[in-house]
Parts: C-alpha cells; structure tokens; sequence
C-alpha cells in the first residue's frame, strides 16, 4: 500500500498552519499546531522519510469553518468532558441532545493557543475561554499543554521493555486545566475533566487492545461497555478473558465503541496494525482514586452523571445517516471529573509510542507490555498481515 511519508504530510501541513517539529538524534520527529489546540498531529520514527503515523484528514483543510466540529485529525488532541449528560459541554442549555445540536466547544476546535516557550523537544501553548454547560453552569477555564518528544532511553523506562534494535518514536503531552473562575465547581452545577484522544490511520489488520483489571462482575461490574452504536459480533470485538485483554478491530469501516470503568480500566493500552507492522502503546495518568467519579457522556440525562469511563476505543463508520467522520481509529483516556477550587489546576498526562521493526523483535515489545504475542493478536479477530 501506497503511504504518506512524514515529510509528505508536513508539506500538506504547511499549506495551511505554521507548525513546530520537534525531533531529537535517534530519528524522532513530531509536528505540533498551535492554532490547532498545540495538538501533535503526526509522527515518525524514522526521520522525516519514515512512516507518518496520525491520522490527518486531508478533505477537512481548506473547507469553510464548520460550527460543529472541524475534523482536522490528529495523534494527541485534547477534549474536555462531558459530551452527553445534564452537564455536558457540548450542548447549549436548553436543547434536545440530537446531533443537530451538537457543536464541540471552541477552544477543543478551532481556538489558535499561544506558544508559551518551545525547544528542539518540546513545546507548550495554552489559551483561556468560558462555556456554559447543559445545565446553564458558566466555566472559565484556562488550558495549557505541554509536548515532548522523549528519548529512546525515557521511553523503554516507561513502557519497561527492552526497545533495542526496533524504530521507535515516543512523545507525551501534559494537559493542565485551571479554575479562572470565582467559583468552586460542584457536582451538583457539573464538573468537567480532561480527555486525550490519540488518532491512527486504520487498515484491516489493526487491532485495539485493551488490557483490564481481572475479577468478579459483582465486585468489578461489567468488563466492558461496547453497545453506544449496537451489539458487535465476534468479527469485530473479542473479550478474552484468560488474557485479560479486549480487542477491537480498527478498519474505519464500521461505527463502534467501548469504554471501560475505573475499576476496569488499567493505565495503558494500544494497538497492533499487522498491515503496516507498527505497534501502539498508549499510556496515561490514572490516579488511585477519583472522590468525584468520571463523566458520564452518554447523551442522555442521567441519575448518575458521575459513573462514566476512564478508557474509550472508536472504530469509524458509516453513521445512521451514511456519512462517516473521515475513516480512522481511536485510542482515548480520560481523567477524573474535576471540582476545583478557584486558581487550582489538574494535568492529565498521555503518552504515545509507536514501534516497527522485525517482527520478532516487536513482538517480544508485545508480549512485555501487554502480556500477548502478535499472533495471539491477531487471531482473535483474524486481523492477519495483507
């Protein structure tokens, strides 16, 4: 298959948005847009010739602003949550939760952030804003983040596996959400928390997996939650629970999601694409405990607004009206709602590596982080390499 090089999707990039490169000696490069929310949009492992590994969607440049969303894509982008809820901050108070009425809030979307300081590794922006929520509570926010670029030596410490002889590109964001207001936010007028998105390119052998906390449903509750857009078959979602492992297959062919809970949820998660032999590992700040829960963003009202989902996988497809959002597959971590006090912050942390190589090598990574082999991977949906 024919793929976008780095410097491919650079050169496209540059068309519209100036941007920052970080990149260090062992190869690895990332693009970051600051009138893009400072979101990584792209990486590579191997220099600017190597692999482009974010999802981009091209048709989306160059269009009229669209007031709803504006899916330029991404591999790290933030969101803030709830989407759905009495509390979410996608809707204006007083409308039905439909599709029509929904609009992502600007500073997630289309607000430009301010460079604060930037390095060859490293770079932070931040913007400020107010929203209302669905229920009429004013939020003055400030949002600040912080990509880096991490080295190969950072990187194996963190996902505590040997990653000699392999190609690999590593790069975390740091986002900081602060109370401008004069008012502590209470569960009772919603809370909000902080939602990284990671955006990869899909293909019929990538698989989603995602590791989860082993034990009885009457303790843990349900392993999963996979029915938001209707029952999946074993084609497309496959719970073993021997390995401890959900898997999701990520062809951006058919509309489908999961989410896990806190007590199911472990800090990490990824994916393998067998067609273009990259390995994803997705790792992010779950702290021990959560006094105030996690949003709930189901587009409903809800008795319990504060039991929602501390990890999300999404497979693109046709929608109910048989329009899709672009084709591409998402790795999603959420953190804890948030009640803060006036001037008091909290940061969400996501980091993303991406690994090819020989295939015995990435897979010896495989069976490190996530305890399974790339065969195993691929047998359970029968994502074998094309």
């Amino acid at each position: 298959m024919t793929e976008n090089s780095f410097q491919d999707d650079a050169n496209f990039l540059a068309k519209h948005f100036d941007f920052h490169v970080l990149k260090n000696s062992e190869g690895g490069r990332a693009i970051v847009v600051p009138d893009l929310q400072g979101r990584t949009m792209t990486s590579s492992s191997q220099g600017e010739n190597g692999q482009s590994y974010g999802y981009i969607n091209y048709e989306v440049f160059g269009k009229e602003h669209d007031p709803q969303i504006n899916l330029f894509g991404g591999e790290d982008r933030i969101w803030i949550s709830p989407e759905g809820s009495q509390f979410s901050v996608f809707f204006d108070p007083g409308v039905s939760m439909d599709y029509v009425n929904w609009r992502t809030p600007t500073i997630l979307d289309s607000m430009p952030y301010d460079v604060v300081e930037k390095s060859d590794t490293s770079i932070t922006t931040k913007q400020s804003t107010s929203m209302k929520n669905m229920s009429g509570f004013e939020f003055n926010i400030e949002l600040k983040r912080t990509v880096e670029l991490l080295s190969r030596e950072t990187a194996a410490k963190h996902v505590n596996a040997d990653l000699d002889g392999v190609s690999l590109v590593s790069h975390e964001s740091r986002n900081t959400l602060t109370n401008k207001g004069d008012k502590t936010w209470q569960k009772e007028t919603g809370l909000i928390g902080l939602w990284a998105i990671c955006m990869s390119k899909p293909s019929p052998g990538a698989t989603l997996m995602i590791p989860f906390r082993k034990g009885d449903e009457s303790e843990l509750g349900t392993i999963v939650t996979s029915d938001y857009f209707g029952k999946l078959d074993s084609k497309r979602l496959a719970v073993n629970e021997d390995l401890g492992m959900i898997f999701l297959l990520g062809d951006g062919d058919y509309r489908s999601k999961l989410g896990l809970s806190e007590k199911r949820a472990l800090p990490f998660l990824g994916s393998w694409d067998s067609q273009r032999g990259v390995l994803t590992v997705i790792q992010f700040s779950m702290p021990d405990e959560a006094p105030h829960g996690y949003t709930n963003n189901l587009w409903e009202y809800q008795d319990d607004p504060y039991c929602g989902d501390a990890i999300n996988g999404y497979n693109d497809g046709p929608n109910e009206t048989g329009g899709k959002l672009g084709g591409f597959y998402e790795l999603e971590t959420v953190s804890p709602a948030y009640a803060l006090a006036p001037g008091e912050s909290r940061t969400h942390t996501q980091r993303t590596t991406r690994i090819e190589g020989d295939r015995e090598k990435v897979d010896v990574i495989a069976q490190a982080v996530f305890g399974v082999s790339l065969d195993e991977v691929e047998s359970q949906l029968n994502s074998l390499p094309v």
